[in-house]
């Protein structure tokens, strides 16, 4: 997962579908709004996820991330940091290095096992013998929600799973949540809440019969928006050339009432303009930048990718499968002149974004 874009897309959910609680005043006449920026401040803890901040239920400050690399013997966490804000906040050595006193191999410090003992970790399957990839799924803790009512913490995992499903160097991705009761210390990773709407089994090549195939949903950013009582989640999918690489790069939101505290049927996908599939293999709309010509902010359907179309990925393909462009949920591995999300917003005359970012 990339650090990028997470703080743009984030803000820009409200825009998608309703998110305020009130109408919103008019925009005065000739209004003009600006940005300043002060003095850049170096991250001194950057990794593989992006940091992500939260508020305890006695108020303290936490901000967490993840990484969860391949390698036999190579790192796989969900660390934790707490201070007075993020330029202070500092290693939380105790809660970040806590284990399962029941299992001591579900431990934070190394995740190997809850990965593969979550729902997506005991459906995936191992890379073929010879790949970079030692275990069958890794998973990131990358969003965190901390429940008014109960304390309990909530948070959305990132899962890259089945390695090297058509032979390539890549992965399947797939979004499920996860619950602490006691402030971070355990988790159990409880149930899928945003997966593709394609196969996620490897070579198969019933879904898959032609030159591509999907990657999955996953670096997500979740945004928790009291206003509205909603929980929005960005989160990206690509479109993968068989025995290649990624080429296509999608973005795709969907939300959940704060009330459902991130269970599994409580999500909706935005699709076609709407909140209407379900999170889990529900269809979803690839968010694009708006125009006059394309007014709506989304692929018209009949231009979504088809695995049942011939060609392959690649920009430049005349038989290419789908649109392609690179997301704000990731700013590495691609290129794009597609306007950042704020942009869109403003240009679709979502003006209350402004007012309240």
């Amino acid at each position: 997962m990339s650090r990028a874009g997470g703080a743009v897309t984030a803000a820009a959910a409200l825009v998608l579908g309703g998110g305020t609680a009130s109408p919103a005043a008019p925009v005065p006449a000739g209004a003009t709004y600006s940005v300043t920026v002060g003095t850049p401040v170096p991250f001194t803890h950057p990794t593989d996820t992006p940091a992500t901040p939260f508020t305890d239920k006695d108020g303290t400050f936490h901000y967490q991330q993840s990484a969860a690399l391949y390698g036999a013997d190579d790192p796989r966490v969900w660390d934790f940091y707490t201070g007075k804000d993020f330029d202070t906040a500092g290693y939380d050595r105790k809660l970040s290095e806590a284990a399962d006193p029941a299992n001591p191999a579900d431990r934070n410090d190394d995740t190997t096992w809850r990965c593969e003992n979550s729902p997506t970790g005991r459906e995936a399957t191992f890379a073929p013998s010879g790949s970079g990839y030692a275990r069958k799924n890794y998973c990131d803790l990358s969003g965190v929600w901390v429940d008014p009512d109960t304390g309990d913490w909530y948070g959305l995992v990132h899962n890259e799973f089945t390695p090297r499903p058509f032979g390539d160097g890549l992965h399947y991705d797939a979004i499920d949540y996860a619950v602490s009761t006691d402030r971070g210390r355990t988790w159990t990773i409880e149930d899928h809440v945003i997966t593709s709407p394609y196969s996620t089994d490897r070579g198969d090549t019933a879904a898959f019969p032609n030159q591509t195939y999907s990657y999955g949903d996953g670096d997500q950013r979740l945004f928790v928006d009291t206003a509205s009582g909603y929980f929005y989640v960005y989160y990206g999918s690509r479109i993968v050339d068989k025995g290649g690489s990624w080429k296509a790069f999608y973005e795709h939101v969907a939300r959940a009432p704060i009330a459902g505290k991130m269970a599994p049927g409580s999500w909706r996908k935005w699709y076609d303009g709407a909140w209407t599939q379900p999170g889990t293999g529900g269809r979803e709309s690839d968010i694009v930048p708006a125009d006059t010509g394309h007014p709506t902010g989304y692929t018209p359907v009949a231009d979504e990718y088809d695995p049942a179309n011939t060609g392959t990925s690649a920009p430049a393909s005349p038989r290419r499968t789908g649109s392609s462009r690179c997301p704000a949920t990731r700013s590495s591995g691609c290129s794009s002149s597609s306007p950042p999300l704020h942009d869109i917003a403003h240009r679709l005359g979502w003006s209350d974004w402004h007012r309240r970012h």
